[in-house]
């Protein structure tokens, strides 16, 4: 039976779907044509994609289930029915489990479910082979519900299928209080809680990106089954460590050089980064990333540095379940060469598909190469601009999302936007698209 939190749920994503459904599940742009919403589908869709080669369930590629938790409008399952032959979804709203149901009429092997909120409850265990959620846990209020769809997901995968989804990994409230309420704003998970909630739910961690971010990516698998490992504990090893992938081959503590790749051999099959422990100089790390098993028990595992790692020598120590694993390494520690920061990209504060445009008299504007947001200003015809608000959107490339809020008297037609930082500056142009009045 649904409690108060669910049915303020449904109560609350009923009434966005009546408003304005396809700008409350993609918020791209308000009031789209179907032909466009259903469109936004596709970075989501190569992003699920990319974890369909972690699926190790028995099951023939041809015959594989794949469910969506928070379905909407039905955005996703037309794309997904291309790679499974049964795509189910489930959502609190009926409304957007109507119009779901509509939009899927003709796709035969999609199937719709109402939901109580909180649990896959009438859908049958060991079922499915792929189990996926974008945009959804990150509105829920409540942290025992998100772990209790955690706890579900794997009860209904089958042994080897794998979870994707999507959590909330900062705070971004609203600055006009409008997305602040608890049915839009969620709940956040830092790392370690991340760790702490697939281990709960007895989820074997494969990845866990953007960390610190609004989208916090994570990639779980229900293990395959209880058979005794071939390789002993006390065979791990660490048998090297080397830099991540950046131009000056570097290990930093911020920006591209700020991960390394340990090479491991000797772990068990089962091994996922819930049960691992990095530090770096007694400090913790992050592991983000554990490759598919490489044979002899070999993994790549990637680690994320702590951002206040001291410059220079510094001991890499890591555990498993709590034990030491052979085979610590000392690597050198440098600052990555200052940034030198670009504008990545600019669209409506709101309306995100409107490309160096505005329709609402804000802008998002992405910068590359940041590495103090509080030394970026903004000006317009050398009129600074004082609202705006800076989220990082990429640690790895120094990247932060800034919002501005643009004069009320800025004259419709071309504008310039002036970006400056210490030593540099640079200038984007836009559309002002509002109707005065």
């Amino acid at each position: 039976m649904a409690g108060p939190i669910e049915e303020k749920m449904r109560r609350e994503w009923n009434q966005r779907a009546r408003s304005d459904a396809y700008y409350y599940v993609a918020s791209g742009r308000h009031r789209q044509d179907k032909a466009e919403f259903l469109s936004t589908a596709e970075p989501v869709l190569s992003l699920l994609g990319a974890t369909f080669s972690r699926i190790r369930t028995a099951e023939p590629v041809e015959m594989r289930r794949a469910l969506e938790i928070g379905c909407g409008p039905g955005r996703l399952m037309p794309g997904m029915r291309e790679s499974f032959a049964e795509v189910h979804g489930v959502d609190v709203s009926d409304e957007m489990v109507s119009l779901a149901r509509e939009h899927l009429r003709e796709i035969a092997g999609t199937h719709v479910h109402r939901g109580s909120g909180s649990d896959l409850a009438g859908l049958p265990s060991a079922y499915f082979d792929f189990v996926y959620s974008y945009a959804v846990f990150q509105h829920i209020p409540d942290a025992g519900i998100v772990t209790r769809y955690l706890e579900e997901s794997a009860r209904v995968l089958k042994p080897g299928g794998v979870l994707a989804c999507q959590l909330r990994g900062a705070a971004t409230a609203s600055w006009d209080g409008s997305g602040n309420d608890a049915t839009w704003f969620g709940c956040v998970y830092p790392p370690q809680d991340v760790f702490a909630l697939t281990r709960r739910c007895g989820l074997q961690l494969l990845q866990i990106g953007g960390i610190d971010t609004q989208y916090t990516w994570v990639v779980a698998r229900r293990p395959q089954d209880d058979r005794p490992q071939s390789m002993a504990f006390e065979d791990a090893v660490v048998k090297a460590i080397t830099p991540a992938g950046n131009p000056f081959g570097l290990i930093s503590p911020r920006g591209p050089g700020a991960a390394f790749h340990c090479w491991l051999e000797g772990f068990p099959e089962s091994t996922g980064l819930e049960r691992l422990d990095v530090t770096v100089a007694g400090l913790p790390a992050v592991p983000c990333y554990l490759s598919d098993h490489l044979g002899r028990g070999g993994f790549q595992l990637n680690v994320l540095m702590p951002s206040e790692t001291p410059c220079g020598d510094a001991l890499v120590r890591l555990q498993l379940d709590g034990k030491p694993v052979r085979g610590e390494h000392v690597i050198r520690v440098c600052e990555y060469p200052a940034p030198t920061p670009s504008i990545a990209g600019i669209s409506d504060g709101e309306d995100l598909l409107a490309k160096h445009a505005t329709t609402r008299g804000s802008l998002k504007i992405l910068l590359h190469g940041v590495a103090d947001p509080n030394t970026i200003s903004f000006t317009i015809a050398s009129r600074p601009i004082g609202a705006m608000r800076a989220v990082l959107y990429d640690a790895h490339h120094f990247a932060y999302e800034f919002t501005v809020i643009l004069p009320d008297d800025l004259p419709a037609g071309l504008n310039a936007i002036t970006v400056t930082a210490p030593g540099w500056s640079g200038t984007a142009e836009f559309q002002n698209c509002m109707v005065a009045g």
